[in-house]
C-alpha cells in the first residue's frame, strides 16, 4: 500500500474545521464534521456533498474510505489532525461535508421516537440500533442532541446517514402521530405497564423513549393512542439506560415483524 498524495494545507481551512466541533459554526457553516473511514464512506455514499478532507500523513490506503473523493485529501501531520478531531486519539482521516437539510414529516411504518433525548452517545447507539432493527424514521423533539454532533457521528457508525432523521416540535410530533393514526408504545417505569414482549409491533408504530432523566414526556404518555411500556428486570436494576432499553424493545419488534 502507498500513502495518499499530499496536497498543500491552508492553515486557516484547519481552523474553520476545527471550530465545527462546535454546534454555533455548524449552524453557521452548514457543515458538519465527519471523522474515520466509515462514517466518511456512509456519507459519501448517502449523496454528501464534500467539502474538504484531511488524511494523516503516514496513513495508508487500506485505512483510508473505499471510494474516489473529490477533491482529493489535505495531508497533515498528527498534531495537526489532533487539534481538528474531536477525539483523544486523532483518526487516520476527517472530512467536511454539506449537512443535508432538516427534515420535519413522519413516514413509515415503524418509527422510533426521542424525546429530549441529550447523550450523544446514547442517540448513536439508537439510530444504530434503528438501522439495524429497520426502523423507517427517527425522530427526535427539537430540544433533543444535535444529530450532527461528532460524537453522535461516530457512536452511530456512519448509520446516522443512512436512515431518515427528522426533528421536529413535541406539538407537531404529537400531531402527526394522531393524524398518521400510529399506536404509540412509550417507556415508562410504571409497574402497571405493559410487558414490551406483550405490544404488537407489526402494524404502524411508534416507539417513544424519552429523556435520560425524567423519560417521556407527560404530554406523550397521555396521547389518546400511547401505551405505556416497559422491560421487566431483577430488582436489585433500578432501570436501564435508554439506549440499552431501546434496542431490547427494536430487537424485539424486528423479531416481530419479521415473523407476520
Amino acid at each position: 500500500m502507498t500513502p495518499i498524495n499530499p496536497q498543500p494545507v491552508n492553515q486557516q481551512l484547519m481552523k474553520d474545521t476545527a471550530a465545527l466541533k462546535q454546534k454555533k459554526f455548524r449552524d453557521q457553516s452548514g457543515l458538519i464534521l465527519v471523522e474515520g473511514r466509515h462514517p466518511i464512506e456512509e456519507a459519501w455514499r448517502a449523496g454528501l456533498k464534500l467539502h474538504h478532507w484531511f488524511t494523516l500523513e503516514d496513513s495508508f490506503t487500506d485505512s483510508l474510505p473505499n471510494a474516489n473523493l473529490q477533491p482529493q485529501a489535505l495531508l497533515v501531520d498528527d498534531a495537526a489532525m489532533a487539534k481538528m478531531a474531536s477525539t483523544h486519539s486523532p483518526p487516520p482521516c476527517l472530512a467536511v461535508f454539506e449537512a443535508p437539510p432538516v427534515q420535519s414529516q413522519l413516514s413509515g411504518h415503524l418509527v422510533l421516537v426521542l424525546d429530549d433525548l441529550q447523550d450523544p452517545g446514547n442517540l448513536g447507539t439508537l439510530i444504530r440500533s434503528a438501522m439495524a432493527f429497520g426502523v423507517d424514521t427517527v425522530a427526535l423533539t427539537a430540544d433533543s442532541v444535535e444529530v450532527w454532533n461528532p460524537k453522535v457521528i461516530r457512536a452511530s457508525a456512519g448509520m446516522v446517514f443512512a436512515l431518515k432523521l427528522i426533528t421536529l416540535s413535541r406539538e407537531s410530533l404529537h400531531n402527526q402521530l394522531s393524524a398518521n393514526g400510529y399506536t404509540i408504545y412509550a417507556t415508562t417505569g410504571q409497574p402497571n405497564a405493559l410487558n414490551y414482549r406483550q405490544a404488537n409491533y407489526k402494524g404502524q408504530c411508534a416507539i417513544v423513549l424519552g429523556n435520560e432523566g425524567r423519560g417521556v414526556s407527560a404530554d406523550l404518555l397521555k396521547h389518546p393512542q400511547a401505551h405505556a411500556l416497559t422491560i421487566p428486570m431483577q430488582a436489585q436494576v433500578e432501570s436501564l439506560n435508554v439506549g440499552i432499553s431501546g434496542s431490547i424493545i427494536l430487537a424485539e419488534a424486528a423479531a416481530q415483524r419479521a415473523g407476520s
